[in-house]
């Protein structure tokens, strides 16, 4: 996601002293909290102008179900299994945009927003056999008795999968639309702002079905970049691990 050089708040009143500015730190679980005065609307222009693909809203204090716009796609609110709120959109056919208006239609006076995120993106094959695991912070001790004393901690998922075997091009060449694995690399390193969707399509008709694809986002960083390992002369397959930062 390019750098955020604005943010403008119609139908409310910034309440925390960011003042807008946690929606883009990077940490979900910090947000920044609106009263809301009329038709909720925050309004991002960002440094570079990008085609969005990929829009998520993290870390809300609404309920399951509210409708929110942006880029001209339309979702609603849906809730986590960590019982966090959140809204993933996912525009099909949105134009080279530099300024990105978010619209939550909700009736409540006041709003937590933890995380807006605006992404392009890119297609990657992965091999059947990637995981999804479930990692618990929670830490445990146990009393000179054997009891366990737990201090709960939050959940977040890991992603673990191998990417599936193609040619130089999609490697090193540019042959995803312009891009590759290398530069999509470079694009994550350093623990960047990205996202994976490692399922979004239905099983029987293979269509695109964005509950499935909100349900199985991750947002948060690599911890393997992709790697890109030679099977056969010109093929390469790779591996890449991605964690979640949990709203």
């Amino acid at each position: 996601m390019p750098a955020v050089q604005t943010v403008t708040l119609t139908g409310g009143t910034w309440l925390s002293a960011d003042q807008g500015s946690a929606l883009f730190d990077g940490k979900p679980g910090r947000a920044s909290r609106i009263r809301r005065t009329g038709s909720l609307a925050i309004t991002i222009t960002l440094a570079d102008a990008v085609v969005p693909a990929i829009v998520a809203v993290l870390g809300l204090n609404l309920p399951p179900g509210v409708p929110v716009t942006a880029a001209g796609a339309t979702g609603t609110t849906v809730r986590l299994p960590d019982g966090s709120v959140c809204a993933w959109l996912f525009p099909e056919e949105a134009p080279l945009l530099s300024t990105v208006s978010v619209e939550i239609a909700t009736t409540a006076t006041n709003v937590d927003v933890g995380e807006i995120a605006i992404f392009q993106a890119v297609d990657v094959g992965i091999t059947d056999g990637w995981a999804v695991a479930t990692i618990d912070t929670s830490v445990h001790a146990r009393t000179k008795g054997g009891q366990v004393n737990t201090v709960p901690g939050a959940l977040y998922r890991r992603l673990t999968c191998n990417l599936s075997g193609r040619a130089t091009d999609v490697v090193r060449g540019g042959g995803l639309s312009g891009t590759d694995w290398e530069m999509i690399g470079a694009a994550l390193a350093g623990r960047r702002r990205s996202c994976v969707i490692p399922q979004y399509r239905d099983m029987s008709t293979k269509a695109f079905n964005p509950l499935l694809a909100a349900r199985s986002a991750l947002y948060g960083y690599p911890t393997q970049l992709p790697s890109a390992e030679n099977i056969s002369r010109q093929y390469f397959s790779g591996y890449m691990e991605f964690e979640e930062v949990p709203a």
